[in-house]
């Protein structure tokens, strides 16, 4: 248990959002994260929150104390050093992929990115370590962390959400987890602040205290979450399945969540008993060598909500929290619309390692049609913009950097 309590960010806000999107500096990270969002709303009515959703009172306060927070977690981990991903910052492997729609695709799924069936595109493929900063793969201490898969397909078609200028993208932020450790802002901004107060140790959260001597429902899910976390087998980052836990629009009348699910997983227990730092970056190279190496294949699947009423649906299949998972019913099943190749390649290539961490991936890069819902999913809009600002900033250094991991990567 005293192993669970001490778990820090590795293993719990990761999986609440990837990395900020570039954006110019601005002083105030939260004005410029509300006029920010403001700006791409005006471009974008579509940004608005849909029927499906149920936006908290004072959810507005909570988000600004949320990014404000974040960028002083920011500083405390970086100072006048260079800042990196607010969570996500160490890479398995950034790989070049094909994203092919189905040519059998249903004709309810034809949405979006979807629309056409036996359309393929380019895209770029980030696996990641779920932590706060660079740590090795899994710590010895902790257990193992959350994985993430971002996907980035480029030359999409239709209008998007923050309308920027430049090429069109959809990206799509997976974990391997179905669910999100926290169900919504309120819970996240309260994990933030014992972070803030206790050097990154999340501990308190699950304690009791004086004005809560039980732990409520929500933090008895998260720390049933948080276990699962760290007793997940990895041998692979091309072998996990990857969802976005929170939902999303699919159309103008429709919710959806996605996957990523590999054709062929090897078993988790073939991961090493002996593990080094960055035995999921090692295990990768091997798989994708361009000489002994074979092609990666996912499936990737949407899952519909399902038809009911709108009681029984807050209920089995919520907007709202974002740590519940969608049950796979009859009604509800994932069903496979397109296909990912991820061929052979170095990807350790320098050109293709400093290309690919210069990227954004943000759910709210895509079309209008899977905008993102729920709170966990309006705080991500604000949060990315306000850390990119931060991270964006020059500095002048005023020494060596103490945050570098002591093992290479």
């Amino acid at each position: 248990m005293n192993k669970i309590l001490s778990l820090s960010l590795a293993a719990t806000l990761p999986l609440i959002y990837a990395h900020a999107a570039h954006a110019e500096s601005l002083n105030d990270p939260a004005v410029a994260a509300e006029q920010s969002s403001g700006n791409a709303a005006s471009k974008n009515s579509s940004m608005a929150p849909t029927r499906f959703e149920t936006v908290p009172q004072g959810e507005d306060v909570q988000i600004g104390d949320t990014v404000s927070l974040t960028i002083k977690l920011l500083e405390k981990r970086y100072g006048d050093t260079l800042a990196r991903r607010a969570v996500h910052p160490k890479d398995h492997g950034c790989v070049k992929a094909h994203f092919t729609v189905n040519l059998d695709i249903p004709e309810k799924y034809r949405v979006g990115v979807f629309a056409t069936p036996g359309k393929t595109y380019e895209a770029w493929i980030r696996f990641s370590n779920a932590t706060g900063t660079v740590t090795p793969d899994v710590d010895p201490k902790k257990g193992a962390n959350g994985r993430g898969m971002a996907i980035k397909l480029m030359g999409v078609e239709g209008d998007t959400l923050l309308g920027e200028q430049g090429a069109k993208t959809q990206d799509f932020l997976l974990i391997n987890q179905p669910m999100f450790a926290f169900p919504d802002v309120s819970e996240y901004l309260a994990a933030n602040q014992i972070l803030f107060d206790n050097n990154e140790d999340l501990s308190k959260f699950f304690a009791p205290s004086p004005t809560q001597p039980s732990l409520s429902d929500e933090r008895k899910k998260t720390l049933a979450i948080v276990q699962g976390i760290a007793a997940t087998q990895l041998a692979n980052p091309l072998d996990a399945q990857y969802f976005s836990a929170s939902p999303f629009l699919f159309g103008k009348d429709k919710v959806a969540k996605f996957s990523a699910k590999p054709r062929n997983p090897a078993d988790p227990s073939l991961t090493p008993k002996d593990l080094s730092d960055n035995y999921l970056r090692m295990a990768m190279k091997k798989s994708l060598d361009l000489l002994s190496g074979q092609p990666a294949v996912f499936d990737f699947q949407v899952q519909l909500r399902p038809e009911g009423t709108e009681d029984d649906l807050k209920k089995s299949y919520p907007i709202e929290d974002a740590s519940a998972k969608w049950e796979e019913k009859p009604g509800a099943p994932f069903q496979s619309v397109a296909v990912i190749t991820i061929d052979r390649q170095n990807f350790d290539y320098p050109l293709q390692v400093t290309e690919c961490e210069h990227f954004v991936f943000t759910p709210w890069h895509g079309l209008a049609e899977h905008q993102p819902l729920g709170g966990i999913n309006r705080l991500r809009l604000q949060v990315y913009i306000a850390s990119s600002q931060h991270r964006a900033q020059p500095r002048e250094p005023s020494g060596f950097p103490t945050t570098w991991p002591l093992w290479r990567f």
